[in-house]
C-alpha cells in the first residue's frame, strides 16, 4: 500500500501537540486515519451510484420512439369497405335534396319547348292525359310538349305547349287526394298559385346529359313503382328520381 495521503498533516498536527505537550497515543492517529479512509471510499462509492443511475436515465431516454417498446400498431390501409354505387337506377350524382341553381339554362327559359323523360327511362316521357292526371306513357297520347317558363329564381311555370293547332292554357298544379299521395294534374295556368310554382334545379347528369329535379313547396316530383307519379317530401329518403329535359324546338308564341 503506497504511503498515507495526509501524513504530512498528521505529522504536523504531532508536532503542535508536542510543542504543546499533548501527544495523542499512536492508536489515536492511526484511528484518525483509517476513518478518513472510509469517508473517501464511502464517498467514492455514493458517486459510484449516481454516475450508474444517470447513465441509466440517459439510455432510457435514448430509446427509439418506434422500438419494440412503443405503443402497439394497428393493421395497415383501410378498415372500411369499399364505398358502392347507387342501387337506383335513377339516382344521380347526389343522394340528398338538390342544392344547385339553373340559371342561364335556356331549356329553363320559357323560349324552347321540351319533353320531360324520367332519367333512367329510355323510351317513354311525361303526359298531360285527357283525364287531365300527369303520368308516364310510351305512346303519344296526351300533351306531352312543355314550356318551363322562370317566375323567380329557380321558380318555374309549367305549361304544357299547343297541341298540333289547338292553342291550350294548361299547366302542371299539385293536388291532393285525401289519404293518397299528392299528384300533378292538369289546370288553368295561374300563375300566382302556389300549386303552379315548381322548382327545377339541375342536378347532377346521366349519359353525359344533365338531369334535372323538380319539386314543390320542399315536396318532389319521384316515380313509384306501383303509383306512377307522385309528389312526396323526402323526409330522411334520398331522391331517387330526376328527370332529362330534351328540347323540340322554339316555344309557340
Amino acid at each position: 500500500m503506497g504511503p498515507e495521503p495526509n501524513l504530512d498533516e498528521a505529522l504536523r498536527a504531532l508536532a503542535g501537540h508536542g510543542r504543546q505537550g499533548k501527544v495523542p497515543p499512536a492508536v489515536d492517529i492511526r484511528g484518525r486515519g483509517d476513518a478518513r479512509r472510509r469517508r473517501r471510499r464511502a464517498a467514492s462509492a455514493a458517486l459510484g451510484v449516481v454516475l450508474i443511475g444517470l447513465l441509466g436515465a440517459g439510455a432510457v431516454l435514448a430509446r427509439p420512439s418506434g422500438g419494440p417498446d412503443s405503443l402497439p400498431v394497428g393493421p395497415a390501409g383501410p378498415t372500411a369497405a369499399p364505398a358502392t354505387g347507387s342501387a337506383s337506377p335513377d339516382l344521380a350524382a347526389t343522394s340528398g335534396p338538390p342544392d344547385g341553381s339553373s340559371g342561364g339554362d335556356p331549356l329553363l327559359s320559357g323560349l324552347r319547348q321540351v319533353t320531360i323523360v324520367r332519367a333512367a327511362e329510355q323510351g317513354g316521357g311525361l303526359s298531360l292525359l285527357d283525364d287531365d292526371r300527369l303520368a308516364e306513357v310510351d305512346g303519344d297520347e296526351g300533351r306531352q310538349l312543355f314550356v318551363i317558363t322562370p317566375q323567380g329564381p329557380d321558380i318555374y311555370l309549367i305549361r304544357a305547349a299547343e297541341r298540333g293547332d289547338e292553342p291550350t292554357d294548361a299547366c302542371w298544379e299539385v293536388r291532393s287526394s285525401g289519404s293518397q299521395p299528392l299528384r300533378v294534374v292538369a289546370a288553368a295556368c295561374a300563375p300566382d298559385e302556389p300549386r303552379q310554382q315548381f322548382t327545377v334545379v339541375r342536378d347532377g347528369q346521366r349519359g353525359g346529359q344533365p338531369t334535372y329535379a323538380i319539386s314543390s313547396n320542399s315536396a318532389y316530383l319521384q316515380n313509384s313503382p306501383t303509383r306512377g307519379l307522385i309528389v312526396e317530401e323526402l323526409g330522411d329518403a334520398p331522391l331517387t328520381t330526376r328527370f332529362r329535359l330534351v328540347d323540340n324546338g322554339a316555344a309557340p308564341q
